[in-house]
């Protein structure tokens, strides 16, 4: 009865009441999703009445409803058909950011970090506060998204200036409560929290104010306190999942699966991070999905069951390795669009110089001889410069490719590099009939010497391991950083025990590198795992699982030692 009434309301409304209801949309739909859509839908049904500017907003609103729900490039192409035919300059501005923003998610981030470039030339001359405040909220979300976090910083405090006490005010205190913890400078009782959690509430906005709450638990887990975290999470976990949004839904889950599994319920756990496994969108690889698929591959393994951890752990390892090149694209994609700017700088200026060029060739008509030795010297400057910019250009693209490839704490191959590397070295290796073997390790407590000394002697341990290795590095070995504290090695033409002799070498060499660490209180060791292509295959998903399968052997059974991994897992063996 309700229902009909609804209806027989939206099908008699008058452009006046159709107005309302659109702005009431407008306004909850990040505070209040079920009012958002009801809202929309009343709209719908009496959608024959509505002015073609009437029209225009509700189509900018459906489609953030798509970008909302994980409809991302539907979303896109209907902002794009806002911005094509919208008449309201401040309606097409606000669906350019909204679709920048669905583009980031999309990983089509060349696209998104080009429109931001041209949103944030015209944002002198947009007036609008709503849009103005999108704009520059965009803008600090996807430099975070690039690890540019002090322009992050610099964006986020000029939505903060000009939006003091509404949601612009709330949606800047949360990204530099983001940016606080991406520096490693938030505190989970500081004040920028307390801020950040009395505005959002205070407008009505559970989306922003539980992911203030998403940061201050990832701190808290950082420092081991486990409970606090889940505590927080957990009080607020049904207005959490009242938003229907899957970003912040999935990342509560696995923090709360992190939490339980760090304080010993595994039951706990397992069930959180099956939450985030059945809410994936498919095709989708999110940083909660791949911490999930590890926890899921932690609490089989603990179990003691084998061939559950081995299937985790290969939905892991493809996950990781999808995020890891989604990283390394994002990062790329922001210098390529960077290079791109300043590259039609310079193509600006060297056209402007040709123009002064003719300029002056019609200036000195009068002087021919004169005028043609310096039209000819203008003409050579003017090819040298283009020269040059190509060069320069050629130049970046190699440099941009370099970093891509490397890790850019220890200088050693990063993750994707590492593994197309020894992808195709096994390949070799499987046709010319030679043996390899892959050496995982992973530093012993790394962690606490964050905690304890800070990550700049984290980070001053890692550099040291890297040089450490590469000191024994011979043709046909390969050595790339693939995690945090976690590296790897691929033998070419080595047998396994060979292998476990070279890794034992390694062991104890980073062991007498704590002479040299310059840290007083630090102590440097590491666990490895050694598996060959002659119990493994040429596979390298397969080689790698029983390699991380011995190196979990090595770190349950005291950790700084050396053990070989044997046809059946159960049988790892002490090198």
């Amino acid at each position: 009865m309700l229902f009909l009434i609804g209806m027989h309301s939206a099908l008699t409304a008058n452009s006046d009441q159709l107005t309302q209801w659109l702005a009431d949309a407008d306004r909850v739909k990040s505070s209040d999703y079920t009012r958002f859509a009801a809202l929309l839908n009343q709209v719908e049904i009496g959608s024959a009445a509505l002015s073609p500017k009437q029209r225009q907003l509700l189509a900018f609103l459906r489609a953030w409803q798509r970008n909302y729900t994980g409809e991302f490039d539907q979303a896109i192409v209907e902002f794009k058909n806002v911005i094509d035919r919208a008449d309201d300059e401040v309606l097409r501005t606000r669906a350019g950011a909204a679709m920048i923003n669905a583009m980031a998610i999309a990983r089509r981030y060349s696209e998104a970090y080009s429109y931001l470039d041209l949103l944030i030339e015209r944002l002198p001359q947009i007036s609008d506060t709503k849009a103005r405040d999108q704009i520059l909220h965009v803008a600090a979300l996807l430099n975070n998204e690039a690890g540019q976090y002090e322009l992050a910083l610099e964006y986020s405090a000029r939505l903060l200036a000009q939006a003091v006490g509404g949601r612009g005010e709330c949606m800047a205190r949360q990204l530099l409560v983001q940016t606080q913890y991406e520096l490693d400078q938030l505190e989970p009782a500081g004040g920028e929290v307390t801020q950040a959690l009395a505005v959002c509430e205070r407008n009505d906005e559970p989306i922003f104010a539980n992911f203030v709450r998403v940061f201050v638990a990832r701190r808290l887990i950082d420092r081991h306190q486990y409970k606090e975290a889940a505590s927080m999470l957990s009080a607020k976990y049904d207005e959490i999942q009242a938003t229907r949004y899957p970003r912040l839904t999935t990342e509560v889950d696995v923090l709360l699966a992190q939490a339980f599994f760090s304080s010993g319920d595994a039951a706990q756990a397992k069930a959180y991070a099956l939450r985030v496994v059945d809410k994936r969108v498919a095709s989708a690889v999110t940083d909660p999905l791949v911490s999930a698929y590890k926890l899921l591959y932690q609490i089989a393994q603990q179990a003691g069951d084998e061939r559950t951890a081995l299937s985790y752990h290969e939905k892991y390892a493809e996950a990781d390795r999808k995020n890891i090149d989604d990283v390394s694209a994002r990062s790329l994609a922001y210098q390529m669009v960077r290079h791109q700017s300043i590259a039609n700088r310079l193509q600006i200026e060297t056209l402007n110089k040709q123009n002064q060029v003719l300029q002056l060739e019609q200036q000195l008509g009068a002087k021919a001889a004169e005028a043609s030795r310096l039209y000819i010297a203008l003409l050579v400057a003017g090819l040298l410069m283009v020269f040059l910019w190509a060069l320069l250009t050629k130049r970046r693209q190699l440099h941009f490719r370099r970093l891509s490839q490397r890790d850019g704490l220890t200088g050693i191959d990063n993750r994707p590099h590492f593994l197309d590397l020894a992808r195709r070295a096994l390949d070799e290796s499987r046709r010319g009939g030679r043996e390899c073997s892959l050496v995982l390790f992973d530093l012993d407590h790394f962690k606490s010497i964050n905690d304890r000394h800070g990550h700049a002697a984290g980070d001053h341990v890692l550099k040291q391991v890297s040089a450490v290795c590469g000191t024994y590095l011979r043709t046909n070995q390969y050595f790339g950083r693939i995690g945090g504290e976690e590296f790897a090695l691929l033998l070419v033409d080595c047998g396994l025990d060979r292998a476990a002799r070279f890794a034992e070498q390694l062991r104890l060499a980073l062991v007498a590198a704590n002479a040299a660490s310059g840290l007083d209180g630090v102590i440097i060791s590491a666990s490895f795992g050694v598996a060959s292509t002659d119990q493994s295959g040429y596979e390298l998903r397969q080689l790698m699982a029983k390699a991380d399968a011995a190196l979990y052997v090595a770190k349950r059974d005291g950790r700084n030692r050396v053990v070989i991994t044997q046809t059946d897992p159960s049988q790892a063996r002490l090198a």
